[in-house]
Parts: structure tokens; C-alpha cells; sequence
């Protein structure tokens, strides 16, 4: 099927925006599909049958150990760069950052796996059903001390989180007030450590009068909760979060504004927010094209499907590597989360990703791999085998795989060029020139630009 340049640019926005890129084949898929297609199945997961509950079942407790943080941060790499629903783990993702809760903290990984688990059940439904089902997580009740706040003893911490990073925002109009009546609201929201269930206990519970947001009563933790999804602060604040996660870093007002419209119309829906901005204009805007660095988790996973390169080829270096980039599962630093941006790069992390695809090329060439699943991702991307005769071909070719609808630089194209044909040749040799020219592509400025 032929493309326009700009229908290819646009389907490969979409495709490394709200997932991690794309396989041949599942690039062949999607462009049968169309941008609308793709948008709609990309928002409507369920459509699509998930593989993993069967394969989890198969495998665990052989290879899979959910009381290791290197086992289920494995887990979960599998899971991204395999899964036939890109939006429900980039989702998955964001939620992480955003309810950022750290292992090194809980020191239960099987807890951080079960909170993963909840992110994902809720990763595009009801902002106020996910708001509850995390406020009853056991990993966020030890991660900011829920299973202290008692009655007469009330810790804030949780109330305080909830308003400054997870609802309303820093400057959203509450006060210090509102955050210690926060606190006593969720008294008693604490956990059955040998169940790892959510428990209520009255007992510990503050059921007194409290003034939150303007509003009196005997407010629990619910009540909290329905009081702040239905804020216009909270509406901003998430709205234009993920506005930056998934456009630009720089929304104007207008670009605001039906996305919070879609946020109370459908009440709380986050699917509905995302359906607003994957068809706003914003969305394929020259603002947001290649204007995002890629996470190092999103560069991984997205390295890995491009290039269709199985699990086994990172010679067991992902956990390493993407820690030495910056981000690791499952232990953001802070209660932040990861701060990103321009944050992701400096001389070491840009060194680690030279590595890493330096070292993925060449398993992948030795093991024989890399040469037939360039040449089959080459013609699911429409280059015929006889259109890699010269060097400026496959350096075409294989930078067209790798960055779709995004045309090097007349320097870069020339540099690439150069490096297949040795400096002067005319002739290429594709298997012994396909790892360098891959390593390169991968460490290129252009390929950190999500």
C-alpha cells in the first residue's frame, strides 16, 4: 500500500507518541488501518485480544518471580515491547510517573507489581475509579504512609501528594488547611499486609466535621476524592500533563480547553481526554513533531520493535542500561516522578544509548538476525530488494525504517552514505555494513526525538 510522506510521518507520529514505534508487520497492519483506524484501536484496547494473562500463566514461578524487582522490571519490558496494545502501556507508563511510587521505599516488589496491575486495569477508564483504586494500593499506603495516618495522629502526606501532584496541582486553590482536612478524612485507609488487600478500620477512622475546598461535613476519604475529580483544577492539571507527555511542552490555553471540556462531558473519562487530543490539530502540529526527547524506556522498547529484535538479544543489559540512562521501573526518585525532558540527556546517558544499540546490533548480526529483519522491515516500509544497490540506498533504506516519514539532513544522508561505501565505493555490502549503519541511526540526534 503507498503512502504519502505525510500520511507516513503522521502514522509514525502517532505510532511512537502514543506507543513505542512499531514492528513490520504491525506497521503493514496499521497502515491498512489508516490514521483513523489506528487512533481508534489505539483508544479502544479491548478490541484487541492481550495476549499476556495466558502467556503469565504459562511461565510464572519459571520466569517470572513477582517477589524480584529484576524479574517484574523484565516483566514489564517484555510486556511494552511486545504488546498489541501500544496506548494501554504508554498509559500504564505515564500513570507510573504520575502516582510515582518507589520500590526502594515499599521493599515489596510483588506490592509494586499488584499497583502496575491496577494502573494498567484503569490506564484509559475513570479518572476518579483509578483515583480510588490507587488511594487503596497497598505499595502507595506504605509509599506515603497511609498505614500511619490514624485518628488524633493524622499523617499528611498522602492528603498532601493527592492535591499537589496527583489532583489539583501546585497552585490550584487549595490551602495548608485543606490538606491537613484531607488527612483526616482518609483515617483508617490501611492494608491486610498478609493479604495485600485494601482494609478499612473504623477505629483509626477520624469521623469528625471537616472543611475541605469550601465544603463542610463528615468527609471520609471518598468524599475527598469526589470533591477534588470535580474541580477545574484538576481537570488543567491532569489535561494539560498529558498534554505534555504526549504533545509539546508548550500548550497554549486553546489547546486546553477541549480537553478539560472532554475530561467533565463524558465525567472523568480519561479515554475521552485522549480522544480529544489524538485528533486535535495541536497533535500533528509542526510544534510537535520530533519536538520530544524519547524516555530511555521508550527509546529501548521502541529500538526493540523497530528493529523486530527478540527479548534475548539485549544480552540480559536493559535492566543496566536504562538505569544508567535515567529511568528505572518501578523507582522513579521522588514523589515527582521523572523530570525528563532535556533532563534525559548528558554526555553519560547519551554514551549508554551508543552502547546499547551498539551492543543490540551486533547480537542481533551475529546471531544472524539483523540483516533479514532490516531487509523484511525495509519492504514492509515499501523499498523493493533491488533498491539497495548504491550506499546512499541503504543508508535511505534502513534510516526509513528506523525514523519513518522523517528525512535526514542532506549532512547526515551523506555522512551515512560514506559510512556504507568505505568512503568512495559504489558498491554495497548490506550484512557487513548493517550493524555500524543501524548503531548509527540509533545514536543519531534524530533518534532520541520521539
Amino acid at each position: 500500500m503507498t503512502h504519502s510522506m505525510t500520511d507516513t510521518r503522521n502514522l509514525a507520529h502517532l505510532l511512537r507518541r502514543a506507543g513505542f514505534g512499531a514492528r513490520p508487520a504491525e506497521w503493514t497492519a496499521y497502515s491498512k488501518l489508516g490514521l483513523s483506524g489506528t487512533t481508534q484501536q489505539f483508544l479502544h484496547p479491548e478490541t484487541v485480544a492481550d495476549p499476556f494473562p495466558a502467556l503469565l500463566a504459562d511461565i510464572q514461578g519459571d520466569y517470572v518471580d513477582f517477589d524480584s524487582l529484576d524479574s517484574i522490571k523484565k516483566w514489564w519490558l517484555y510486556r511494552m515491547s511486545h504488546t498489541p496494545r501500544p496506548l494501554e502501556e504508554k498509559m500504564t507508563l505515564f500513570w507510573h510517573g504520575h502516582f510515582a511510587t518507589a520500590n526502594y521505599k515499599v521493599d515489596h516488589p510483588r506490592r509494586m507489581w499488584t499497583q502496575n496491575e491496577t494502573l494498567r486495569a484503569h490506564a484509559l477508564g475513570n479518572f476518579r475509579t483509578l483515583l480510588s483504586a490507587v488511594s487503596r494500593d497497598p505499595a502507595m499506603l506504605v509509599w506515603l504512609d497511609g498505614v500511619d495516618n490514624r485518628r488524633g495522629k493524622p499523617n499528611e502526606n498522602y492528603g498532601r501528594e493527592l492535591l499537589e501532584l496527583f489532583t489539583l496541582g501546585v497552585g490550584g486553590g487549595y490551602t495548608e488547611s485543606d490538606v491537613k482536612e484531607a488527612a483526616r478524612a482518609f483515617t483508617g485507609w490501611q492494608f491486610d499486609r498478609d493479604a495485600n488487600t485494601f482494609k478499612f478500620s473504623p477505629d483509626q477512622h477520624d469521623d469528625g466535621m471537616k472543611t475541605f475546598l469550601g465544603q463542610t461535613g463528615a468527609f471520609n476519604g471518598d468524599d475527598i476524592l469526589d470533591i477534588v475529580v470535580k474541580h477545574p483544577s484538576t481537570a488543567h492539571f491532569i489535561c494539560t500533563k498529558l498534554f505534555k507527555f504526549y504533545v509539546h511542552e508548550t500548550p497554549l490555553p486553546s489547546d486546553i480547553k477541549p480537553l478539560t471540556a472532554a475530561y467533565f462531558n463524558s465525567g472523568y473519562e480519561i479515554r475521552a481526554v485522549l480522544t480529544a487530543l489524538f485528533t486535535s490539530p495541536a497533535f500533528y502540529s509542526d510544534a510537535a513533531l520530533h519536538s520530544k526527547i524519547k524516555s530511555p524506556i521508550e527509546y529501548i522498547v521502541t529500538a526493540l520493535r523497530t528493529l523486530d529484535a527478540p527479548f534475548s538479544a539485549t544480552n540480559n543489559n536493559l535492566l543496566g542500561s536504562g538505569r544508567t540512562m535515567g529511568q528505572e521501573l518501578f523507582n522513579p526518585p521522588n514523589v515527582k516522578g521523572w523530570n525528563g525532558g532535556k533532563l534525559w540527556m548528558n554526555t553519560m546517558t547519551l554514551i549508554t544509548r551508543a552502547n546499547f544499540a551498539n551492543s543490540l546490533t551486533n547480537i542481533m548480526s551475529q546471531r544472524g538476525l539483523l540483516s533479514p529483519r532490516l531487509h523484511r522491515g525495509i519492504a514492509a516500509y515499501g523499498t523493493a530488494p533491488n533498491g539497495l544497490q548504491t550506499p546512499e540506498q541503504m543508508a535511505d533504506a534502513v534510516w526509513g525504517l528506523l525514523l519513518p516519514g522523517h528525512a535526514p539532513s542532506a549532512a547526515t544522508r551523506s555522512a551515512l552514505a560514506g559510512y556504507v561505501s568505505d568512503g568512495g565505493g559504489s558498491s554495497v555490502n548490506f550484512d557487513a555494513k548493517a550493524p555500524g549503519l543501524t548503531a548509527l541511526i540509533l545514536s543519531a540526534p534524530e533518534y532520541q526525538l520521539a
